[in-house]
């Protein structure tokens, strides 16, 4: 995806760092719209995991950058290092982005949750259509209620994993 066009961008970067090294610096990368277009053309500010779906996306970018490593500056053993600390990064990441802590307890309530609608028959409501909903056992209701609290840490755990590794690692990214 990004190795490619690696190439042509180093070497424009380093011809611009020896003419003007300060305007070098500030400039963006040529191919940000190839990488960075068609996620930003979803960007969607009321939903909260598209922070976390913006820097799920940059850490892939970066991974492919140093696991390709035919351009990368960085000293093999070093860059191995960086490797690994960004796989782990994208897989808690695409963890939290996947959203899959629910399911079993989704599995329950599919098999046991039963709803309805009924159509009022009498007062101000009426010919309107009421929402209804049972469980077929508390014992169910209970199992459910347990695996969606359990499946709420779970994630909240993974959350946290993911920002401690990168607020561990960052600096490592870039350095």
């Amino acid at each position: 995806m990004i190795g490619k066009h690696l190439k042509e961008y180093k070497k424009k970067y380093l011809a611009e760092m020896k003419s003007e090294p300060r305007k070098a610096r500030i400039k963006k990368n040529s191919d940000w719209k190839k990488r960075w277009l068609p996620f930003i053309e979803y960007d969607h500010d009321f939903d909260g995991s598209f922070l976390i779906e913006l820097i799920v996306h940059k850490l892939h970018i970066m991974l492919d950058y140093y696991d390709h490593g035919k351009y990368c500056w960085q000293v093999d053993e070093s860059r191995f290092e960086i490797v690994e600390s960004l796989k782990e990064a994208c897989r808690l990441g695409d963890l939290i982005l996947e959203d899959n802590f629910n399911d079993p307890a989704f599995e329950i309530m599919e098999k046991h949750y039963t709803t309805w609608v009924e159509e009022i028959t009498e007062g101000k409501s009426k010919g309107m259509y009421e929402y209804k909903s049972k469980w077929d056992s508390e014992e169910n209701r209970i199992k459910y209620d347990s695996l969606m609290k359990e499946a709420n840490e779970v994630r909240e755990k993974t959350i946290d994993q993911f920002f401690d590794h990168i607020r561990k690692h960052y600096r490592e990214w870039w350095d």
